[in-house]
């Protein structure tokens, strides 16, 4: 849809408000996704939070040139992040994977909080994963940095492709690491 947008609207916008247009459908759909869930955990509060900042990001660039390279910045920032919170012990993971699998049942009853979670033999699994999502953003930022400067602005569509690519990449592993860190989770809980 954004590739869409993008395409329809930048002949008869500029490309600055074209780039805007396209940012619209994520921005709907997490905020519909979040008011269906209504549920107040760390993950629903990181990616509010993520919207919000890219969002802000995007409307204070001015230009099309200037939004794309914010967004590069802020998806580094997102990856250091993630790496931060990675050397102060508190790896996103644990938080997303805690929040995650009371929805989709992946632990006994009894064992659903993070303190349980937070086990001296799971936490380098939860530090694996959490550099998965720091890779994920670090990788993207460079990929798009790398084709904004071969294409620049006129290379926005492809831009878009790339990222998606990327995006369901890494969504792909990660849920794989997810559903491995699942498995020793209830390894390590049942005993």
């Amino acid at each position: 849809m954004p590739y869409a947008i993008w395409m329809i609207t930048r002949h008869s916008l500029s490309d600055y408000h074209a780039l805007l247009l396209s940012t619209v459908p994520g921005f709907v759909y997490t905020i519909g996704r979040f008011a269906k869930e209504r549920s107040w955990n760390v993950t629903g509060i990181f990616l509010i939070a993520a919207l919000l900042i890219g969002t802000t990001v995007d409307l204070l660039s001015g230009d099309a040139e200037t939004m794309i390279l914010n967004n590069i910045r802020t998806l580094l920032v997102f990856g250091v992040f993630f790496l931060a919170t990675m050397l102060a012990k508190r790896p996103m993971a644990l938080y997303f994977f805690a929040d995650t699998a009371r929805v989709l049942g992946w632990l006994p009853e009894h064992a659903r909080g993070r303190e349980r979670l937070r086990d001296e033999e799971l936490m380098p699994y939860f530090q694996g994963l959490t550099f998965l999502f720091a890779l994920r953003y670090v990788a993207i930022a460079i990929v798009k940095l790398a084709l904004f400067s071969i294409h620049g602005v006129e290379g926005y569509a492809l831009l878009i492709w790339w990222r998606v690519a990327l995006s369901w990449g890494f969504g792909a592993l990660i849920l794989l690491a997810s559903l491995y860190v699942a498995g020793r989770v209830r390894k390590r809980i049942e005993g």
